[in-house]
């Protein structure tokens, strides 16, 4: 639900750039590294699972890693010369790459306060 909404709501703003499954993807990268090095933090059996939950169902079903290829060939004709899929993709990667890896961080940045 949180991913439909987000792309029905945003994906026709920018004409060229799908920023709802955009925005999917970074909130997934930055739920999945902040959970990730809780999980990392050796956690007790219970707070395991549910870790590992969030991690694989919602930030999992968040991702979308289907539409984001459909959305890369569609923005692309080499035809005439439109890249615009290319310069999508890698700012998407860019940013989930950032975004992973401070959230990765959460943790250290929790336990120095």
């Amino acid at each position: 639900l949180a991913r439909y909404a987000l792309m029905s709501k945003y994906n026709k703003r920018l004409p060229g750039f799908p920023l709802g499954t955009f925005s999917c993807n970074l909130l997934s990268c930055a739920l999945s590294g902040s959970l990730g090095s809780f999980l990392a933090g050796n956690p007790g059996p219970e707070e395991s699972v549910l870790l590992i939950s969030m991690i694989a169902g919602f930030a999992g079903s968040l991702s979308t890693f289907a539409t984001f290829i459909v959305e890369i060939l569609s923005l692309m004709d080499p035809i005439i010369f439109k890249f615009d899929g290319l310069v999508y993709a890698l700012i998407t990667v860019w940013w989930a790459v950032i975004i992973g890896a401070l959230g990765s961080q959460a943790k250290n940045w929790a336990d120095e306060t």
